[in-house]
């Protein structure tokens, strides 16, 4: 009687644990919300004035990026400076900009390479970036945000 009753309730357990097929679609149709929330270069076009806020500096760095109306062209610069050699990649709904190492607007004689991650919302784009500065002593590493607005209107 006693190995009928354990057979049973292991059945039981295994039958409730086991996932339905109804399961399935419900991640279907969050897969597919996915896809739809991607977003292409294209929706970046313009040019963005964007304001970098960097832990522990008071002033944001202020920098100009430019896409091309189709997404496939991105560059982006500082005040006074030549454009910056960047890679730029679209995950799911954010895009990605890295910079090659640069000497930093706020160190001089410091390189540095940053490093954003934007969405766009209503409108305006918004992310998080990090600086990494290599100085003698190793890699610094430093923490900030972004914001930015079509068309130079901060």
């Amino acid at each position: 009687m006693r190995r009928t009753t354990s057979l049973a309730m292991t059945l039981l357990l295994v039958a409730a644990c086991g996932g339905s097929e109804e399961a399935a679609p419900a991640m279907d149709q969050s897969e597919d919300m996915q896809e739809s929330t991607a977003m292409s270069p294209a929706d970046f076009a313009g040019t963005w004035t964007v304001s970098n806020v960097l832990e522990g500096v008071e002033e944001p760095v202020i920098s100009t990026l430019v896409v091309s109306e189709d997404g496939s062209q991105w560059s982006m610069s500082l005040p006074g400076r030549d454009n910056l050699p960047i890679t730029v990649e679209m995950v799911g709904d954010s895009v990605v900009i890295q910079t090659e190492p640069y000497e930093s607007i706020l160190e001089e004689g410091v390189m540095v390479s940053v490093r954003t991650a934007n969405v766009l919302q209503d409108g305006r784009m918004y992310g998080t970036l990090v600086a990494t500065y290599q100085t003698p002593d190793g890699d610094r590493v430093v923490m900030g945000t972004s914001e930015g607005s079509r068309d130079g209107g901060m």
